[in-house]
């Protein structure tokens, strides 16, 4: 294969990596909230998180009016409780609130008073607590999973072209795909919530669930490796791999009950 052929075979797996990446995260139920708002002729960018920490957990209104009032109106997610309202105070630049902590995978519901306007009162946002994940641990899991991403990628326009060497990237996107998803994916989500692992057959975690009906797919493949066949195998195991990751992130994700004290999967 041709060294400029070879070079926009692997532009095109980034594109289709990022592309995939950037879709999981911006539709998963923790990433934030944007929406912009006028007050006083004044037009504001606001950001509402949907995930906290111990040490992270302040809702920040980047509005500067000293004058204005603004409510973080809260209550625990799924516990029919009545809602509480916390003051926002204003630090001089911001708008500044903390939510209370919960434990991990604990979930509040919130929405916020700003003046005469009130924003998501009807739906109120969901945020869900997670504890701090050393960056040793972290950045390790997502270069893997991000490679083994890329690998697959690589290797399904390989195999959509026909092209040698598809055995090649099934194994080595099994290999990253072990290290990243079942070597420092449980022990992510260990520190982040407290369990190693909440999918099949404990629990129905559908981000655990995902990498796992990827690795299987993945891995019917290994008997044909050294097969013809190998090229129409290896297309469904590549796309079923980039179809499993394109679902969002944290969808059907760790939730903590309050009733057991037990970490379960979000219904």
């Amino acid at each position: 294969m041709r060294k400029s052929t070879i070079v926009i075979f692997w532009v095109l797996a980034i594109i289709l990596t990022l592309t995939t990446s950037i879709y999981q995260r911006k539709t998963g139920p923790t990433n934030p909230k944007r929406t912009s708002i006028n007050i006083n002729n004044k037009d504001y960018k606001l950001s509402f998180p949907r995930s906290a920490t111990s040490t992270n957990n302040t809702i920040t209104l980047n509005i500067a009016q000293p004058e204005l009032k603004a409510q973080l109106i809260y209550r625990k997610y799924n516990q029919n409780e009545e809602f509480q309202t916390i003051e926002f105070e204003n630090n001089g630049q911001n708008l500044i609130a903390n939510l209370p902590i919960q434990p991990p995978a604990g979930k509040l519901e919130y929405y916020i008073a700003i003046g005469q306007e009130t924003l998501y009162q009807s739906d109120p946002l969901i945020l869900r607590f997670k504890g701090d994940v050393p960056a040793g641990v972290l950045i390790p899991h997502i270069i893997f999973m991000f490679t083994s991403m890329l690998f697959a990628s690589y290797g399904l326009i390989l195999a959509l072209g026909n092209k040698k060497n598809i055995g090649r990237y099934v194994l080595l996107t099994i290999i990253t795909l072990i290290i990243g998803g079942f070597i420092f994916g449980p022990i992510v989500q260990k520190y982040a919530f407290g369990v190693y692992w909440s999918g099949f057959p404990l629990g129905y975690d559908l981000t655990d669930n995902k990498v796992l009906i990827a690795l299987i797919i993945l891995l019917t493949n290994l008997p044909f490796l050294k097969k013809k066949t190998l090229r129409y195998t290896a297309i469904i195991g590549f796309i079923a791999m980039i179809v499993v990751f394109s679902i969002p992130h944290s969808l059907r994700g760790s939730e903590f009950n309050h009733q057991t004290g037990k970490v379960e999967t979000a219904r």
